[in-house]
């Protein structure tokens, strides 16, 4: 069972496109685990060099050279047969390449336009 629905903005839709063809099946196999894990897969990002990140999550692929940047936009209790879980809804808001801080201040840049 799935404990996460991944969504994407545009602009991460985006990103995730322009990704050569190796690292857009790295991502995806990294998104399905992401589905299957929720929130905990991911590392809280902070407020640092003046760019305030908390609430948001990173996660790494590629040698840990990219990052996938996403936070949660709700949880709802979910009822099966037997068990309750949260389900959550994660919302991809960035991918792309950690060099030089480059995802970091993309993100940052896109959290100021909203």
């Amino acid at each position: 069972m799935k404990r996460a629905d991944v969504k994407f903005t545009s602009d991460s839709k985006a990103d995730f496109n322009n990704l050569p063809n190796d690292l857009k099946s790295e991502c995806s196999q990294l998104l399905r685990k992401l589905e299957q894990a929720g929130k905990k897969l991911g590392i809280p990002l902070e407020n640092k060099n003046g760019k305030d990140l908390r609430g948001y999550y990173k996660l790494y692929f590629n040698n840990a050279r990219h990052r996938v940047i996403y936070s949660i936009v709700d949880g709802k209790i979910e009822i099966t047969a037997v068990t309750e879980s949260l389900k959550e809804t994660l919302e991809i808001v960035g991918i792309g390449a950690r060099n030089k801080g480059y995802i970091y201040n993309l993100i940052h840049q896109r959290i100021k336009e909203e």
